[in-house]
């Protein structure tokens, strides 16, 4: 049996929802503070399992956000998967079987800002202490300065090539 912290994070009370922090096996059996459950499936590091029980039509809460409504009801335990992550994860050679059908699907509250009603907060107060930075006089009377740094970072593997030539055409500049 496993402890529900040494095989992933429930980032805020009150989540519904765990990440996994490294692939987990079906079957795993899982303690929490309240309760014991077994893991539907195989589970992906950094996807989501259930670890309480979610009603249809109940939102899915992580980091304490919805992120999902239920399908049907789900178990602690269960996978958490819609349809996009079935038919990417479906595409793979994965040694493991998938859920049959997706148990969520995608509902992010879109959030409406209301000029009427809203209040800014107050400045925060200038500190005692002035601030520095490392920067360098620049000549002429024109102030200081700072070197600045451009980063081209490749997310995945695709954009590697690309950024290695976008490197090439702009390292001359």
């Amino acid at each position: 049996m496993m402890n529900l912290e040494q095989i992933g994070r429930v980032p805020t009370t009150g989540d519904n929802c765990a990440i996994a922090t490294r692939i987990l096996t079906a079957g795993t059996a899982v303690q929490t503070p309240t309760t014991t459950f077994n893991l539907s499936h195989n589970i992906l590091e950094g996807h989501r399992f259930a670890i309480e029980p979610i009603a249809a039509g109940e939102p899915l809460l992580s980091w304490g956000m919805p992120f999902g409504r239920a399908l049907r009801d789900i178990a602690p335990g269960e996978y958490i998967c819609n349809e996009r992550v079935l038919n990417a994860l479906s595409g793979r050679a994965l040694d493991f079987e998938l859920p049959a059908a997706p148990n969520f699907e995608d509902d992010l509250a879109v959030y409406q800002f209301d000029r009427q009603t809203f209040k800014p907060a107050p400045p925060l107060p200038q500190r005692p202490d002035p601030r520095t930075f490392m920067g360098y006089q620049r000549s002429g009377g024109r102030g200081v300065g700072t070197r600045n740094m451009i980063v081209l970072l490749g997310v995945n593997a695709l954009a590697g090539g690309f950024v290695q030539q976008l490197e090439n055409a702009v390292r001359p500049l």
